[in-house]
């Protein structure tokens, strides 16, 4: 299960119930399609779930459909719903891709906080894509490094969840 950071506890604790509970039983997310969360699904289709459409782009991917998130994000021409696409390419390994939707992203308060957390492994959103396809194609031999990957996507996918849950 992906421990909360202390930034995002008191947000996870807007989501409905059920979905709260299954974020928090979720695995952390890997740095591809990995892995697949069916309590999480299970609650994102339950009737009535009342969350901003991107925010639940962003609990699909964490449930590991890469393919519902991506049919959100794709439709929304927003900054947040160009990173959520981003995320959605850089985890089905589509790295180009990945960058292209980055550049839509534009400059974003979610990336500068995600680099000053993380400033040893996130730089960048394209320099960390590079990293996480190197860790993906075995290119990468240190183990912690794939870990400080990992942290810093989780990282990422919390304070752009943040920013969705507000809107």
């Amino acid at each position: 299960m992906p421990k909360l950071d202390d930034f995002f506890e008191t947000h996870a604790a807007t989501l409905p119930e059920s979905v709260r509970q299954a974020v928090m039983n979720a695995s952390i997310p890997g740095l591809i399609d990995e892995p697949r969360v069916p309590e999480l699904a299970a609650a994102l289709t339950e009737p009535g779930l009342d969350l901003p459409e991107l925010a639940i782009s962003g609990l699909w991917l964490l449930a590991g459909d890469l393919d519902r998130s991506h049919s959100i994000s794709q439709n929304d021409s927003s900054a947040e719903g160009s990173f959520w696409h981003g995320i959605m390419h850089r985890r089905e390994s589509d790295y180009s891709n990945a960058k292209y939707w980055f550049r839509r992203v534009g400059s974003h308060p979610v990336l500068i906080r995600v680099k000053q957390l993380h400033e040893s492994v996130y730089s960048d959103p394209y320099d960390f894509i590079d990293q996480v396809e190197k860790a993906c194609l075995g290119r990468t031999h240190d183990p912690a490094v794939t870990q400080w990957l990992l942290k810093a996507q989780w990282t990422e996918w919390q304070l752009l969840m943040i920013e969705c849950l507000a809107k």
